[in-house]
């Protein structure tokens, strides 16, 4: 053997030995399909805003699929709030006593990341999350990382079931009609009908004081239908839309305009009403929410024939941003039974399963393509004849984004005691944005840390 082929052998030798020890190391820092023996501590998945017996029922149906699993103890904890959730999550990983799944919320890039593990590209492809995962999902939850020849490779973060869009809730009682609210001008008109008719009447409640849906999502959407901008991030609201997305709330929400339309505003402070309340005993025509909101609906006991639904209304047809909402799974990077967390992720991402998750909780939106068919004609409660498609525009499916608030806790907090303060909205929002940035980079930057973010 010459010189040269030998130089060559060794080339490829090398060549070799590197692709193999590239994947070995992929295999080793992207949890593979490896499967070391099971910790004998409980398995802990944390979540919030679900409910806890529809999840153990997911978990129990895991179990029966994935055998392996049968004996292990797998515990779901469920917090109502998500400032608790946030802190004890916060407390749990100090203490190494973090649950091994939970969840985020896509309306901040939480500092929390850095605590979960990215998903192998051989577990779930990312063309393949392409293909069946609605659009906007590819944007938030698809990263990017090289290898070790400098080739960038694509890499699914987290795996998302399910997502919400602001609705609007209505009593055909009133007269109403789909093509009422298809834009603002429409809803405009609507709620001047509905006053002439019935003077007692609130024909639209967007009013913050006892409502029990999320008043700091409504306003959001609102900053999010600029005509002239895509607007998905708090930083992006400027003068001009934050002028315009407060005037749009309040011209339907100012008690002190005599002429105004929540007139009941007093009386229900004094007699600790809710919108709910009053939506139910039909002194209230119209109300905003997200679908999960249907649950409280059907307990305060609205008439099961009169109940009808659209899609948040534009101020133009395929102007603006439609805000979505939703949590995704993610796997904590300290897990001791990492190849049980990814089974686990993994079996949410599959079509089965999460028609089978989707089916314990009906009033939310499927995030697979490929169970829209389906799951859009199903009654999101069995007590209403409301489905899924009253909620949905496939022609304005571009439209869905994410908004990112930085620190969805501040934000929704302070949002709520904005839109109760009519005097001094712009100000007390300029203000907030300066507060949610400073606390932003303290948190996740780790940037300025010696600054007060109250100056």
């Amino acid at each position: 053997m010459n010189k040269n082929k030998i130089i060559f052998a060794i080339i490829w030798v090398l060549v070799l030995w590197a692709i193999f020890w590239w994947i070995s190391l992929l295999n080793s820092s992207w949890n593979t399909t490896k499967r070391p023996r099971l910790s004998t501590e409980d398995f802990k998945i944390w979540t919030y805003n679900l409910d806890k017996a529809k999840l153990d029922e997911i978990v129990k149906d895991f179990k029966k699929t994935n055998t392996a699993y049968e004996n292990k103890n797998i515990t779901v904890e469920n917090f109502s709030d998500y400032k608790d959730y946030e802190d004890s999550l916060l407390a749990s990983i100090v203490q190494w006593k973090a649950p091994d799944v939970f969840l985020l919320n896509n309306f901040e890039k939480s500092y929390l990341e850095n605590q979960t593990a990215g998903i192998n590209p051989t577990l779930i492809n990312p063309n393949d999350f392409r293909k069946n995962y609605k659009t906007f999902f590819w944007d938030d939850l698809i990263s990017k990382t090289s290898d070790w020849s400098w080739q960038t490779i694509d890499f699914v973060t987290w795996v998302p079931v399910w997502y919400e869009t602001l609705w609007i809730f209505y009593n055909k009682r009133f007269w109403i009609k789909s093509t009422d609210l298809e834009s603002w001008a429409w809803v405009s008109t609507v709620v001047n009908i509905i006053k002439e008719r019935n003077p007692d009447i609130i024909p639209l409640w967007m009013w913050n004081w006892s409502t029990v849906n999320d008043s700091q999502d409504i306003i959001t959407q609102f900053f999010m239908l600029s005509w002239d901008s895509w607007v998905n991030s708090f930083d992006q609201v400027t003068d001009v839309w934050l002028k315009e997305a407060f005037s749009t709330y309040y011209s339907y929400a100012d008690e002190k305009d005599p002429n105004a339309y929540d007139t009941k505003y007093n009386e229900m402070k004094k007699d600790w009403k809710t919108n709910l309340e009053l939506f139910s005993a039909w002194d209230l025509a119209m109300i905003i929410g997200y679908p999960s909101m249907i649950d409280k609906i059907n307990w305060s006991w609205f008439n099961k024939s009169f109940l009808f639904a659209e899609p948040f209304p534009h101020y133009f047809s395929s102007k603006g941003k439609t805000l979505v909402r939703y949590s995704y799974f993610v796997v904590n990077k300290d897990t001791k039974d990492e190849t049980l967390a990814f089974d686990f992720l993994k079996y949410l991402s599959d079509e089965k399963w999460a028609r089978n998750f989707l089916s314990k909780f009906t009033y939310l939106l499927p995030a697979l393509v490929t169970l829209e068919q389906d799951k859009l004609w199903e009654r999101i409660h069995d007590s209403y004849n409301v489905v899924l498609w009253d909620f949905y525009k496939e022609w304005d499916d571009w439209l869905f984004s994410s908004f990112d608030k930085w620190i969805t806790s501040y934000y929704d907090t302070e949002m709520v005691k904005i839109l109760d303060n009519t005097m001094t909205y712009i100000e007390e929002v300029k203000k907030l944005q300066k507060f949610i940035q400073c606390k932003y980079n303290k948190i996740y930057n780790l940037q300025n840390l010696s600054v007060s973010c109250d100056n």
